[in-house]
């Protein structure tokens, strides 16, 4: 398992929430595992937490299943 980059993480979020107002990547511990990821966006307008989480989660599946990312705190809202 390779050690995660913020950077790619990133890149991933700002493909699929072009229109974000905010987004920032942090690696809580600095071993490349343990992210916080805060994603401010109009996709998110009227759109439930939880499906907001659901949406950020879908979007980092493939590194979430392969250990890449080991723990992601999750912090999203809409613009309205």
């Amino acid at each position: 398992m390779a050690a995660m980059e913020a950077e790619t993480i990133r890149a991933l979020l700002e493909q699929a929430f072009p229109g974000a107002a905010e987004l920032a990547v942090q690696d809580r511990t600095g071993t490349g595992d343990h992210f916080q990821v805060t994603v401010v966006s109009p996709d998110f307008d009227g759109v439930s937490l939880i499906d907001q989480h659901r949406r950020v989660n879908d979007v980092l599946a493939s590194p979430l299943a392969d250990g890449s990312i080991h723990e992601l705190r999750i912090k999203t809202k809409g613009t309205s």
